[in-house]
């Protein structure tokens, strides 16, 4: 009898096992789906705010994900309403003139989901 119990327990515990992994598989791919939002900082070369610029969100594929332009502050906030998936992304960023302006910092930024995250774009000095 000892024998059938320990078979039975070993089965429970199999199932539940696989129960487990099955839903942490679940939840994760959920996780992928929850909104993410992206608080963005301009700074010029001299660490002062950078006003007025216009901001793209570029996703790995090249394409435009989101984009504003920032606050006289050198603030914006990225998907407040509609939310930004998780990923990683670059930035291009034009001042009023719609010139393309320099990236010194981040190369890149990872976004995971269901977070906000805040960004410090350095820029350098515009190309004369």
């Amino acid at each position: 009898m000892a024998s059938n119990t320990r078979m039975l327990l070993a089965a429970i515990t199999g199932v539940l096992a696989s129960a487990l992994i099955l839903g942490a598989t679940a939840s994760c791919g959920m996780m992928q789906n929850i909104p993410s939002v992206m608080k963005i900082t301009v700074l010029d070369e001299h660490g002062h705010p950078y006003g007025f610029v216009s901001i793209s969100v570029i996703n790995e594929q090249g394409l435009v994900v989101s984009s504003g332009q920032a606050t006289d502050r050198g603030t914006l906030i990225l998907g407040k309403n509609e939310g930004m998936k998780s990923g990683t992304y670059t930035f291009v960023v034009k001042n009023v003139s719609g010139l393309e302006l320099p990236v010194l910092s981040p190369d890149k930024v990872v976004v995971p989901p269901g977070r906000t995250v805040d960004v410090v774009i350095k820029l350098g000095p515009a190309p004369s």
